[in-house]
């Protein structure tokens, strides 16, 4: 019977999968310790989403589309209600035409484009850092921001939103981002003025039901 003589070549390790798996977890480790190393706040930014139920916000976003905005805040506010008392005040005008008027009044007084015609500042910008300026000089203050968005705007609008506001020194700007578009105002069932407690302050809002 023959026999055949193996050769006694000598066998080499494979080293390259075991190269890649090693150059892998370098960087695995290497960007862990990069993220472990920031502060808090720059780890992630936190969106809630507000539960189902009744409250109020004093600060209403409206994001429109990527060119404009509807803007709601506690000095606007203070107009509204009066505005809104006088139409009520019109009784010769049905409840039909006075909710109409009302729409016509929230939506056309309040709603801006992001960016100025000529492109020399960002509106939307400049009023959530007005925002953030009177929440830091009123540190006593707590103010709750209802960004409202619709499902087919960049995500990164939404981003750029809440970066500013949790620029805040105190913290005291809360925020909560749900869907919704302008046509939910346009087609709100009412719009009241509504005394509404505030902590220990009681305050004139304004009550959009959608």
């Amino acid at each position: 019977m023959a026999f055949r003589k193996e050769n006694s070549t000598n066998k080499k390790m494979q080293l390259i999968s075991l190269m890649d798996v090693v150059f892998i977890l370098l960087i695995f480790f290497l960007v862990s310790i990069f993220f472990a190393s920031l502060p808090n706040e720059e780890r992630r930014i936190f969106i809630p989403t507000p539960k189902n139920e009744p409250g109020y916000a004093q600060v209403l976003i409206q994001l429109i589309d990527e060119n404009s905005f509807l803007y709601i805040d506690p000095f606007v506010t203070e107009k509204l209600v009066k505005e809104i008392t006088q139409i009520d005040k019109k009784t010769f005008m049905s409840v039909a035409q006075r909710l109409q008027q009302k729409k016509e009044l929230i939506i056309t007084k309040n709603t801006y484009p992001i960016i100025s015609q000529d492109g020399s500042g960002n509106f939307l910008k400049a009023k959530l850092m007005t925002l953030v300026t009177q929440a830091d000089a009123h540190p006593e203050e707590k103010y709750f921001a209802m960004i409202r968005c619709p499902d087919e705007l960049p995500y990164a609008v939404v981003i750029d939103v809440v970066e500013i506001l949790s620029r805040t020194k105190y913290k005291n700007i809360q925020y909560g981002c749900v869907g919704g578009t302008i046509d939910d105002i346009r087609n709100s069932k009412s719009i009241e003025k509504k005394m509404v407690r505030e902590g220990s302050v009681l305050r004139r809002n304004v009550v959009i039901q959608f």
